[in-house]
């Protein structure tokens, strides 16, 4: 028997501030990535974007199933680089309480090496599969 979809998610990377700027010369071309489980999504590259850039770009997942135990989204900000991306800093955000109210918009503080790195403003919305309780 196939586990139960609870709903979709959307996931919004909006933008971030205060982040350390990797480049030596100019300004940092950032991008998020977003892990959950299995799955990874990266944000298109703000060139230019330096130490406050600007995402906006929306993820949706379909496959959330009620035997799912970690339901944490790891959220990390790279500078891009043609030979290696440099981590700018990454964090945590518990999707749970997502799940039961529906949405969230926040400040998600990153870090890189146990040391402040900025933040990224998140938002999500839970749209659920359950019947809608009657009027």
């Amino acid at each position: 028997m196939a586990p139960k979809m609870l709903g979709t998610i959307v996931v919004i990377p909006i933008k971030a501030r205060n982040l350390p700027n990797k480049q030596k010369i100019g300004k940092q071309d950032p991008y998020c990535q977003l892990s959950y489980g299995s799955i990874s999504k990266k944000t298109k590259v703000d060139k230019r974007g330096g130490q406050h850039p600007v995402w906006d770009e929306e993820f949706r997942g379909e496959e959330l199933r009620k035997e799912r135990n970690n339901r944490l989204l790891k959220i990390a900000c790279y500078a891009d680089d043609t030979r290696d991306p440099d981590l700018i800093g990454e964090g945590t955000l518990d999707i749970g309480p997502t799940l039961k109210k529906g949405e969230f918009d926040d400040w998600v503080p990153i870090k890189n090496k146990g040391k402040p790195c900025g933040e990224v403003y998140m938002e999500m919305t839970f749209y659920s599969n359950a019947e809608p309780p009657p009027s």
